[in-house]
């Protein structure tokens, strides 16, 4: 008992014209009917039979539901390929396109869309924490290199580390220079202070500056 699958789509098409169903959908139904009917059925026969298992598919609003999805799979596909044109601009300028949600799309698919939204949202988050992970690194380092900072006592100097604005528009080195300058007049106010001038011509050229007092200075 059965007929060709061909003989399903035929008569389906026929009697739900509007039911613009996809062809992986199509194939589906007729491979699940065609073993139904006997082998010599009738157009009335199959008919029937289609008839019965619309009753319990409902085969136009299953195929308005395959069209809200294509709708929403063309729109997603449309936003991820114009953020894709934009990737090389400043991140200014840089607009996401909203994908906006049938409000009488199925539950699956809106559950489907807010998880292509959260996965989105988490690789933004986990590209844009890297990004100022690397900018840390870089600023650090080039605070470790300064000849200035470097006689900062260590207690304080990873605060002065986490002073560089890494999201400024400041260059890092100039921002580093910045705080050689304070470094410096903070150690020469130090040296003025707590010790005497010595002889013409008896000075060092290196000025060295106790640690306690200069924690202290800093950190007020």
């Amino acid at each position: 008992m059965a007929v060709k699958p061909e003989k399903i789509k035929e008569r389906l098409r026929a009697l739900f014209p509007k039911a613009n169903l996809s062809q992986k959908r199509l194939d589906a139904y007729a491979a699940k009917l065609a073993p139904k009917p006997a082998d010599e059925a009738t157009d009335a026969d199959v008919d029937a039979i289609i008839n019965d298992y619309n009753e319990i598919i409902d085969f136009v609003a299953v195929a308005q539901e395959d069209d809200r999805v294509r709708t929403l799979e063309a729109a997603k596909a449309k936003a991820d390929a114009d953020k894709a044109k934009g990737a090389g601009k400043k991140e200014d300028e840089e607009e996401e396109e909203v994908v906006e949600v049938d409000k009488d799309a199925p539950a699956w698919a809106k559950a489907l869309l807010k998880q292509n939204e959260k996965l989105n949202s988490d690789l933004e988050a986990l590209k844009t924490g890297k990004v100022i992970e690397t900018k840390k690194k870089t600023a650090s380092e080039l605070f470790s290199k300064s000849e200035v900072l470097k006689n900062i006592p260590e207690g304080i100097r990873q605060n002065w580390v986490n002073r560089i604005d890494v999201n400024s528009e400041t260059p890092f080195e100039e921002q580093i220079q910045a705080l050689e300058t304070e470094y410096s007049t903070l150690v020469q106010v130090n040296a003025d202070n707590y010790h005497y001038a010595p002889p013409a011509g008896g000075g060092s050229t290196e000025i060295k500056a106790d640690a306690n007092v200069v924690d202290a200075v800093v950190n007020i």
